[in-house]
């Protein structure tokens, strides 16, 4: 059994809480937060996701990996890659970055995102549940952002009344698009009003 202290807490979601590995630092733990259906589920959906784009996809440097369940003093927790900035800091997500940094160069942020959505596109990578604080942006040594998706459960739960983007590629290339135009809208709104909606 894995010992989490409070101080491991790095995040807190709406169903999930977030602890750095106490003995691997490239490594956090997913916890459910609360008693909730929708908080225990959560960590399953995730690792269903993730099986998924990985029976479709060899490679993807793109998102936080997945390395099944651990037992901790906190319950039952799902182990995924920590993504860390090349100075070794851990990534700060879109969302934080827009809200904590004034100076942030949101120009150039719009653009990384833009291209990384081409490129979900384009390789047919499709992750639905994209909002700023489900992604994080690697700061790499030159400066410059490697965007990765930390939240994959969002393409296990697929609401539609009849599914096609399940089963049908190009429906499902028409919906990450969708989802991938309200990423920027939200960054802009929120960029240009200060708060979420």
């Amino acid at each position: 059994m894995i010992s989490l202290e409070s101080s491991d807490l790095i995040s807190t979601g709406t169903v999930r809480d977030c602890y750095l590995h106490p003995n691997n630092p490239n490594l956090v733990i997913k916890l459910p937060a609360g008693e909730k259906r929708e908080a225990r589920l959560a960590n399953i959906r995730e690792l269903r996701g993730y099986q998924i784009l990985m029976r479709e996809h060899v490679d993807l440097f793109c998102i936080s990996h997945c390395y099944g369940f651990v037992t901790t003093d906190r319950g039952t927790g799902l182990v995924c890659d920590c993504i860390r900035d090349d100075t070794g800091a851990v990534s700060k997500t879109i969302r934080n970055i827009i809200a904590t940094e004034s100076e942030c160069d949101i120009r150039y942020n719009l653009q990384v995102v833009e291209e990384f959505c081409n490129l979900l596109i384009s390789k047919n990578i499709f992750l639905f549940d994209l909002n700023p604080g489900n992604i994080v942006l690697k700061r790499m040594d030159d400066g410059t952002y490697q965007p990765v998706v930390i939240d994959l459960k969002g393409r296990y739960e697929n609401h539609e009344f009849i599914p096609l983007s399940s089963h049908i590629a190009y429906f499902a290339r028409k919906k990450l698009r969708r989802r991938c135009d309200e990423l920027i809208d939200r960054i802009l709104v929120y960029r240009n009003k200060g708060f979420w909606l």
